[in-house]
């Protein structure tokens, strides 16, 4: 007898504090001409996703970039999730992650 595959997660705005690691796990950074795209896995669905992080987020008072710089991310996944607002995207998982610039 075969197992019925795995009913998606229900639409649900949670954290938790491993999603940062687990997203960082499999994240990758891609810097774009609006910012940095961040393309990984979401820690509580499963489902790939994007995260676009504007270039803005880095520029300081006075208009120095930052080194490290605490970014909130929020799943973004076309996912099928029950219960989520027409007009959002996404399982509702969010986290922040620490990004960091490199020198050029």
């Amino acid at each position: 007898m075969s197992n019925p595959a795995p009913s998606p997660l229900p639409f649900a705005e949670v954290t938790a504090e491993t999603y940062a690691e687990a997203f960082s796990a499999t994240c990758e950074p891609t810097e774009t001409r609006r910012g940095v795209l961040l393309t990984g896995t979401c820690p509580r669905c499963g489902d790939r996703m994007d995260y676009l992080v504007p270039t803005g987020v880095f520029l300081g008072a006075s208009g120095t970039s930052a080194r490290v710089r605490p970014t909130p991310v929020m799943c973004t996944c076309n996912g099928s999730h029950e219960g989520r607002p027409d007009a959002d995207e996404g399982c509702g998982a969010y986290w922040t992650v620490e990004l960091t610039a490199v020198a050029s």
